[in-house]
């Protein structure tokens, strides 16, 4: 029986320090703006596995963000549909391992520029268009 007050006691006291460490997380926003040029609207869906985040147009120039708290393991993805024209692009606008604040292109302030080559992501010194 000492046994199991054992695990009970640990098994709680993991839990509360989970709900803790997740509360403390620092929300991250993705901003996506249009970039595509030629006056063309850009057309966005973006979801998280089962967790539809937003869809809607941007004209040109125009941008929309979105905010959440990442995973406390690393497993946070975020994908986006564009469409522009007659064409349809998927890209993960937000993949842990690779964006995660302390990462070499990582960021709190995820922006991207949606471009017709692809999507470039902004940075204060710079933009980087091969992620």
């Amino acid at each position: 029986m000492g046994g199991m007050k054992t695990f009970i006691a640990f098994f709680v006291m993991t839990m509360l320090i989970s709900a803790t460490i997740s509360r403390a997380q620092k929300t991250t926003t993705v901003v996506i703006r249009n970039d595509l040029g030629g006056g063309l609207t850009l057309w966005y869906r973006c979801k998280s596995g089962d967790d539809e985040v937003g869809f809607g147009s941007l004209a040109p120039g125009g941008s929309w963000s979105f905010g959440f708290k990442p995973h406390i393991f690393g497993r946070t993805l975020y994908f986006c549909n564009f469409s522009w024209g007659n064409g349809s692009h998927y890209f993960d606008i937000y993949k842990q391992s690779r964006d995660k604040e302390y990462k070499e292109f990582g960021c709190r302030r995820c922006e991207w520029k949606i471009r017709k080559n692809g999507p470039c992501k902004s940075r204060i010194t710079n933009i980087n268009c091969n992620v």
